[in-house]
């Protein structure tokens, strides 16, 4: 097998589909079909089946992704650490798009600081499937505010409290404008905003997908969404409320709402995750 084939195959693996993996390698699917056959025949066993028109690894390919990662990631470290060749590398990173934008940015700048010619690719996604793809050796990286990371080495990074938040155009505002304490009885009497799925990362088992407490505090949601974009716009505009991390309610241009009669609180620790950082020469640093 060619570490160019081994690259082939583990591109196709990680998308389960020739055409999208012939449109990052920019190689054509005649070439990585032809790989794979190369290698099947070479190891005498399908790595991929049909799933109807799709294709799924087999076992044996399974098997040979996990092998094939560490592989690549040996050949890369000794390329760099021998001959001197810094900075073409492609780093992947998951986690949810909230801590991409933020933490995932900041850490891009300071990888590209050591490695030049580096690209990027950033998987958003919720902190179970992000830990899965660094599992996988689908994500050199995922950042992530789950405490429990098995099996991966893991950093804090940063830590931030959720507060509540409010635009332009909402009746309370002016009171966090004046900052003004605003009892939560009275808070509660207006909308909220909040996430219909856990974007904003992981929070507390009793605490909503946004970390606030309704158990204890019932709001009224009157906005349910997945996208990040379209929670960002309906604060923005004033529509409702929203519990938000600090550091993302910051870049909004919202003001913070003091809140008073609530003793709850959501807090989360922000990690940087890897799997085996000592196989890939650039990801030591980072650790």
């Amino acid at each position: 097998m060619e570490i160019f084939e081994l690259r082939y195959f583990v591109e196709v693996a990680r998308h389960e589909n020739i055409h999208r993996a012939s449109e990052r390698l920019k190689v054509s699917p005649a070439s990585l079909s032809k790989a794979i056959a190369r290698i099947e025949g070479e190891l005498g066993a399908k790595l991929f089946v049909r799933d109807g028109r799709n294709i799924r690894l087999s076992d044996q390919g399974k098997l040979l992704k996990l092998r094939a990662t560490q592989i690549l990631a040996m050949e890369e470290s000794a390329r760099m650490e021998i001959s001197g060749h810094r900075g073409q590398i492609q780093v992947v990173m998951a986690g949810p798009e909230v801590l991409l934008s933020k933490m995932g940015l900041e850490l891009s700048d300071q990888i590209s600081k050591r490695n030049p010619g580096a690209s990027f690719e950033y998987h958003a996604c919720d902190d179970d499937r992000a830990l899965r793809e660094v599992g996988s050796g689908d994500a050199h990286l995922a950042i992530v505010s789950s405490e429990e990371t098995p099996g991966l080495v893991s950093k804090v990074i940063g830590e931030t409290d959720f507060v509540t938040v409010v635009g332009p155009g909402h009746p309370l505002y002016a009171s966090a404008k004046r900052g003004r304490t605003v009892p939560v009885e009275e808070v509660l009497e207006h909308s909220f905003v909040s996430p219909s799925r856990p974007i904003l990362g992981r929070v507390g088992l009793k605490q909503s997908m946004d970390g606030w407490r309704d158990d204890r505090f019932t709001r009224k949601v009157a906005f349910l969404t997945s996208s990040l974009k379209l929670l960002e716009e309906l604060v923005r505009r004033g529509r409702g409320l929203a519990y938000l991390p600090e550091y993302y309610a910051e870049r909004l241009g919202v003001l913070t709402l003091k809140v008073s009669g609530c003793p709850y609180s959501c807090k989360q620790k922000i990690r940087l995750v890897a799997r085996r950082p000592q196989d890939h020469g650039w990801l030591k640093g980072l650790f």
